[in-house]
Order: structure tokens, then sequence, then C-alpha cells
């Protein structure tokens, strides 16, 4: 990597190798996709933005960024895996290929209703963190903490936003074989053929399959907690001679998998179930994006991006888990896209836009227990909504920048062809049928932003930043899909609100050493909503009337050698509920589940002799209860993770290790006691070949 893209790179809160101080003396522009280190930079005075994003250095929110290179060396293939090795970032699964992300506390709920707590964007279209999957070919990850009012989609908690590799100038490929414990197989090609000097394809196809991490003594085998699919996409890059970048992708996942995962907490831990099926995990998606980057001038930036994705999540549990036939199947269909632009003039800058989305999402529900109980739901939700947004900077010292923003969000929804029938013989034999017409609600919410920065211009070889910000943020009110009663699911739940504040500071090395940075923050949050289960024992969105989120988040860098970087972080969260009472169980006072108190890590990158490369490190996760209600604690685990690669001109193998400790510990837990344990030890090698 140049000293320029080494520089360009900046301080994003990474724990990982790849990250270092930025200079605010230059900003330096970086497409989506390309990893490469050609990175062309203009003058501060100029203070452009591009892709609606400013340099890493002097971008006002906490922010953790991956690029392909640390996805790869810490083999991170899920969105679990990135949550578990970053400050006050967790997750809960159902599988471990269908991770839901919390930032800060937040989160959790995508899989009982259509709201998102944090998006997921793949090439700026989102889709459910659960249908994501396996990761591939990513040239980064971005991880962004806080309400994001001006980044498009509504954002309450936090936003990941991925992007593709974008298609090479040259002829070229790369294949990579895998093979780890628990007969993990996967394989993958890509590669880019230039069409002519301005247009370039990208096509990236590959395979995985396991048994999985479960011995099923019941059934005796191994392989019901395994899986197999492919995965594949094709980018196509043009630059018109208007100085305009179109891109445009197509993605496709499929994977099948059994689902054999809910038990005892002590067949849990030692990864051994005695259910009578392996149930079932299958997962798709489909996503096609049309992204339109154009600088008409030196201070004007057209951002333009459209598209739509399909997502399916076919799911049931073995019989034994409930002794009852039960699941669900969760097609979501979704289309949308924004126009942003932004620029600037003297002392002024500003960036604005709209965004619109219309989605629909069907989820029927079984649990059948013939003939003692039989309850099945049907429901579809539909949800429409049209942002408008926009900020305004104003340099106003040497030194100061202050930002207003406002963003106004309006959102229409509806529940529609909502059914359910109820059977059985317990007290004694019944049959109940309920329906619901059309329901539909409307709510407009204006969310305002102001924020503070400090930019001095560096002094000696030392760059600073500083922050402080305030943020509303809004989650649309809408119905709970999966109520057996039409007097409770016709009754929706409120809009949650935020009041988001942040401050942040940064310091670093010009010629990139090392680097700090520190940021707390408090959201105080109202109407919250949280998934539970009511008095009658439905599955309902309630609504929290009071909590709150605050804590710390602090990441630093040292380059001792030209050879060894080391890093570390610290996440500190306390996110509780202050008022919430849900059926007839008082949660006041008490933590949210899923999100521990403290974490912290460490991880280095050495090079000992030209072409190999060392990579480890050594995360600690402080106790926390289970998601979404369990009297189950997670006691405190230490994930080690380590990877050593050597590299030729066009090979490059690699042993790599993963949860080397092999800490025991749960990722989702149910009021009955039944949990989900996350994945063992697993050991593994990697060949590569480019070409």
């Amino acid at each position: 990597m140049s000293s320029l893209a080494f520089v360009c790179t900046a301080l994003t809160a990474l724990p990982v190798p790849g990250w270092a101080a930025a200079s605010p003396a230059v900003k330096c522009t970086h497409k989506p996709g390309d990893d490469s280190p050609e990175t062309s930079c203009i003058s501060a005075k100029e203070a452009l933005t591009v892709w609606g994003k400013r340099a890493a250095f002097v971008n006002p929110t906490s922010t953790t960024h991956l690029s392909a290179q640390d996805i790869q060396a810490y083999r991170m293939q899920t969105l679990g895996d990135i949550a578990e090795r970053d400050p006050n970032l967790s997750f809960t699964n159902t599988t471990p290929n269908n991770p839901v992300l919390m930032v800060r506390g937040l989160g959790g709920t995508e899989d009982e209703g259509p709201v998102l707590y944090t998006p997921v964007l793949i090439d700026g279209i989102p889709v459910p963190s659960f249908a994501m999957g396996q990761m591939f070919d990513f040239s980064n990850v971005d991880v962004m903490r806080g309400p994001q009012l001006t980044e498009g989609i509504n954002a309450f908690g936090g936003m990941v936003s991925a992007q593709s590799r974008d298609p090479g100038n040259r002829l070229g490929g790369a294949l990579d074989f895998e093979y780890g414990t628990g007969n993990r197989k996967r394989a993958t090609f890509s590669g880019d053929l230039p069409v002519d000097a301005s247009t370039s394809l990208r096509l990236s196809v590959g395979g995985e399959t396991a048994d999985g991490y479960i011995h099923n003594r019941a059934l005796d085998r191994r392989d019901t907690g395994g899986w197999h699919g492919w995965f594949g996409r094709i980018k196509l890059l043009h630059k018109d001679s208007a100085g305009g970048e179109w891109r445009f992708s197509l993605h496709h996942m499929l994977n099948h998998g059994g689902n054999d995962f809910f038990e005892t907490p002590q067949h849990a831990r030692n990864h051994v179930s005695y259910n009578t099926s392996e149930g079932v995990n299958d997962t798709e998606y489909l996503i096609g994006s049309a992204q339109y980057h154009r600088r008409f001038s030196q201070r004007l930036i057209l951002d333009v991006t459209f598209g739509g994705a399909s997502t399916d999540w076919r799911y049931s549990n073995p019989y034994s888990v409930f002794s009852a036939n039960s699941g669900f199947t969760l097609p979501t269909r979704q289309i949308g896209g924004s126009v942003m632009l932004s620029g600037s003039s003297g002392t002024l800058d500003w960036k604005g836009g709209i965004y619109g989305q219309q989605a629909k999402r069907w989820a029927p529900y079984t649990f059948d227990m013939t003939p003692y109980y039989d309850s099945r739901t049907t429901a579809t939700l539909g949800t429409a909504n049209v942002a408008f947004m926009g900020e305004l900077g104003w340099h106003f010292s040497k030194s100061w920048r202050l930002v207003p923003s406002l963003r106004i969000e309006h959102v229409d929804s509806s529940l529609s062809n909502w059914t359910s029938s109820m059977s059985g013989d317990t007290p004694y034999a019944y049959s109940m049928q309920d329906s619901l017409p059309r329901q539909t609600l409307s709510k407009t919410a204006p969310l305002p932003g102001l924020k503070l920065e400090y930019n001095p211009q560096p002094s000696g070889q030392l760059s600073q930043f500083g922050w402080l910000s305030y943020s509303r943020s809004f989650l649309p009110p809408n119905y709970s899909p999966y109520g057996s009663y039409s007097s409770t699911v016709s009754a929706p739940y409120a809009s949650s609100y935020g009041n988001n504040l942040e401050l942040g500071y940064r310091l670093g090395d010009l010629t990139g050493r090392w680097s700090v940075e520190a940021t707390g923050f408090a959201n105080f949050l109202s109407n919250l909503q949280v998934s539970a289960t009511n008095g009658a024992g439905e599955s309902l969105i309630g609504t929290a009337g009071t909590a709150h989120s605050r804590g710390v988040e602090a990441t630093a860098h040292w380059k001792p050698l030209n050879t060894l970087q080391l890093n570390a972080f610290l996440g500190l969260t306390y996110a509780a509920y202050d008022r919430f009472v849900f059926g007839g169980s008082d949660y006041s006072g008490k933590q949210m589940a899923g999100t521990p108190r403290s974490n912290f890590g460490f991880s280095g990158e050495w090079h000992p002799v030209p072409g190999w490369t060392v990579n480890a490190s050594v995360v600690r996760r402080g106790r926390t209860t289970l998601y979404p209600s369990s009297s189950i604690q997670n006691a405190p685990y230490i994930l080690v993770d380590a990877q050593i690669e050597k590299r030729w001109k066009h090979w490059n193998v690699a042993l790599y290790g993963h949860n080397l400790t092999n800490s025991s510990y749960f990722t989702r837990g149910l009021s009955g006691g039944y949990v989900v344990a996350a994945n063992p030890r697993q050991l593994g090698f990697r060949v590569g070949v480019n070409f």
C-alpha cells in the first residue's frame, strides 16, 4: 500500500490492520469498489464530498472500515463475525448464517417485523441482514454507528454499507479453494474482462458446502447443522465521455441448510443435539443495483442509486424442539433509490437529496401440535416511504465548521390478508377463525440534526479532528404480523424516537505511525420497539415507554516498525429500559438483551520476511443476557483468531484458526430455556492463484 493510500484509509475506528491516521490537509477520493492504492486527492480548501461521504479522518461519526484484506485476514464471512470483533456491536441469530446486527444495544427485531434498526446495503441497495449470509468479493464494508440522517435510507441505530469490487481494466482472474473444520469446503472464482477502454466487466461465482458443527446423537448424524449453496455476482463499470461513472451489478445467493441448533444449554454448549429431525433453513437473495456518479465541476457532484431486492427465508424447527411443527416463510420484495447532490462554494458546503422505497413482506407462520393445539397465521405487510434530506456546512472560522441538517421522513404502512386459525382439544375441543380488513397508517416525522466540528491545520506531525453532534432518530409505526387475535394485531405499535448525542476526538501522526480515537454517546429513547410475548402467548412488537443507550468507543493504532502494526479497541455500552411493562412483566431497569456492557480487543499484523504475513487478534466480550427473552446469561468469553499466509507472484497459501480457545457461548435464547450455540473452534487452510 502506498503512503498516500495509507493516509487516505485513516482513522475509522478500525480494530484490525489497515487503519491509520489521515491528514485533514487533503481529502482523498476513493470510489466504491476501488481497493487499489491509486487514489486522487484534492486540496482541503475545496471541501469536496465524494459518493456522499467525507474523508475518513474528518467524518463526524464513529465508523468501522473493513477492507477486503481485513475481511480475508480475519476470515470475517458473516455480519456476526464483524459484530463480535468490533466495539459496541453485537448480534443475534437462530442459525449461524442468519445474523441480525445490533449497534450500541439497538436492534434484533427485523425477523419479527419490517422495521430495520440497522439497514444493510449492498451496492447501495438495502437488504435484511438475516438474508446476507456469506459475504463474498466485497472491496470494503463500512459500519456506521448511530443515526444517519443524510445517507439515503433511514437508519435508527446505524448502517452497514458493503461495496462489491469494481471491474479491473486488465484481463485477469483468481481462483480460491478452502477447506476447514466441519468438512467445510469453499471454492470461488473472480475475473475481470475489459470490453473497451471505458467499459469492463467483473464476474464472481462460488460455492460452499459444510456438515456444520452439530453431532445429532438421536439420528447418529453430523450434518444436521450443515449447509450447501452458491453465490454469484456480475458487475459492469462504464466511464462515459462526460466524466460520469455507471455501475450496474446483479447479485444472487442461494443457501440450503439444516436447522438443528435449538437445544438445552448443556447440550448446545457441547454442540450435541437429540432432536428427531434436522429442520429447514433456506435463504436466498437477488439484488439488482444501478449507480451513477458524476463530478460536474470541482464543486458539484451527483450520485444516483436505484435498484431492488428479493429475499426469501424458509425456516422450520425440528419437531422435537417444541413438540410441534413450527416455522415460517418470509419473502420480501422491495424497490427504491436515491438522488443526492453535494458541493461547496466559498465557506459553505452542502449535501441534499431524496430517497424513496416501496417494500412488501409476506409473513405466514405455523405452530402445529395437532391434535392438542394448532395455530396458523398469515399476513402481508407493506411499506412505502419517501424522505427529503439535506445539510449545510458553514466554515465560520479557519478551524471550525457548523453543520445543521434536516430529514423529513414520510411512511405509509399497511397490513392486509391477515388471518388466524386456532384449534385443539384442550381443555375441550374448539376451533376459532379470525381475520382483519386491510389496516393502514401514515406518519411524517421531521428529524433535525446539528454538528459542530473542530479541524485545525496540522501542527508539526500531528493532525486532529473533533466533533459534537445531536440527531433525532425515528422508527416508523407498523403492525405485529404474528399475533393470534385481531384485537391485538389491529392495534399498531407506536413510532420510536431517539435523541442522540455524540462527542468524538481523533488524533493522529501524519506519517501514519500512530493514531487514537475516542467517541462518547448517549441516546435517549421513547416508545422503543421491542420483540416480546404478551400474557396470551402472542409474539408481538411492544414499545418501551422510555429507554437509553450510552457508552464509549475507543480505538488506537501504533506502527512501531514498518513490518509491524498493532491495534486495540474498547467498547462500553449500557443500554437499558427505563420504563417498560409488557405482557404482565416489568422490564424497567433491566439491561437490553444481547448487548455486553464491555468488549475490548487487540490485533496485529506482522511481515517477518517478504511474502509472509501473520495476523492475530484477541477479543474479550462481557457478560450479557440472551436475545430475545431468556434467563440464561452468557458468561464473559474470549475469541482468539490467527492466520499465517505465504504469497508468491501468483500463488498464496494460508492456514487459519477461528475461535482458537474454543470458547463456548450462545447467540440466542428462548424463555423456555432452549438456546443456540455459537460455532466452536474452526481450523482450515486456503489456497489461491491469480492469473
